[in-house]
């Protein structure tokens, strides 16, 4: 059974060997970003079975044991270059065995565990494989929460703790008009005529928003908890230190490391970032929306 998802105008395919794999109960949140029909050139393709990876890494370079904040990522370098990743709870019981051809073009899973344990698994190699996969076509995943104004996207990027979500909620409820795009991880996609796209995603955190939608890029903010608010411009090289920081990589693997640095700088030079102390309160809200349309001559 192959369906097909198309997410920030790019497509995957996911594959079960079972044909009466329970692929709704697993792919809940990909629902909007299905497609119906598709015979394109795919940003990659995963194959689901229950024998296709097993545990054993003899042979294999292990490249770290990473805790995600509700996971860990515990990733093996083959001798071919691609990658053995096993994926895990904060108990360390792994949900999912991912293995990867070294551009991520090519990926095979095996599930553990009953179906929501299941669904935890796949839904994060499947991220995995679009977060790498996806570097190789100018697309980056972002760690940030994203209100839409007058179609422009804000992105607010941020420590784990640091109000990303609190932030976006001021403005949903004091700036008319602010929608939601995605809580957690949206995607930036330099567009082949150099402007800046945000896309929703499959993946949205704890926030139920996965929105088959664009808009353009408004700008980037950098928070922090502070007794005052003040906003202000970042240098370029701030700029892309902040949303390297955000972006998902892997800094050992050199070659999607060195695209990824790329795209980040050719998105800085296109839009405009800004640092943020602030205060959890409407007034915070109403500073960074003046600032950041203003720079789009929106005020």
């Amino acid at each position: 059974m192959k369906l097909h998802f198309s997410v920030a105008q790019e497509v995957y395919c996911v594959e079960f060997q079972e044909e009466t794999a329970p692929y709704q109960q697993l792919l809940p949140s990909s629902a909007p970003f299905f497609v119906k029909e598709y015979r394109g050139e795919l940003i990659f393709h995963l194959l689901v079975g229950d024998t296709l990876v097993d545990s054993n890494t003899e042979g294999f370079e292990e490249v770290g044991h990473f805790d995600n904040g509700d996971l860990w990522h515990h990733v093996w370098r083959m001798p071919t270059g691609g990658y053995h990743i096993h994926i895990a709870d904060l108990q360390e019981r792994t949900f999912c065995r991912l293995e990867t051809d070294a551009d991520f073009s090519h990926c095979r899973v095996t599930l553990i565990g009953d179906t929501t344990q299941q669904a935890f698994g796949l839904d994060n190699a499947i991220m995995i494989a679009f977060a790498f996969a996806g570097a190789y076509h100018r697309l980056l995943l972002i760690h940030a929460s994203v209100p839409v104004m007058e179609g422009r996207a804000y992105l607010f990027q941020g420590k784990s703790g640091t109000g990303k979500s609190t932030h976006c909620r001021l403005w949903l409820d004091n700036i008319a008009g602010a929608t939601l795009l995605n809580d957690d991880n949206p995607v930036v996609r330099l567009e082949p005529d150099g402007s800046v796209g945000i896309y929703g995603s499959p993946w949205s955190g704890k926030t139920h928003c996965y929105k088959q939608e664009r808009a353009a890029a408004g700008g980037f903010l950098r928070l922090h908890q502070a007794p005052h608010n003040a906003i202000r411009p970042l240098s370029k090289i701030e700029a892309f230190a902040s949303l390297l920081s955000s972006t998902s990589t892997m800094v050992w693997d050199k070659s999607s490391y060195t695209v990824i640095c790329d795209t980040v700088n050719a998105v800085i030079a296109q839009v405009p970032s800004f640092d943020l102390e602030c205060l959890p309160n409407a007034a915070a809200a109403h500073l960074s929306h003046a600032t950041m349309t203003q720079a789009h001559g929106k005020a």
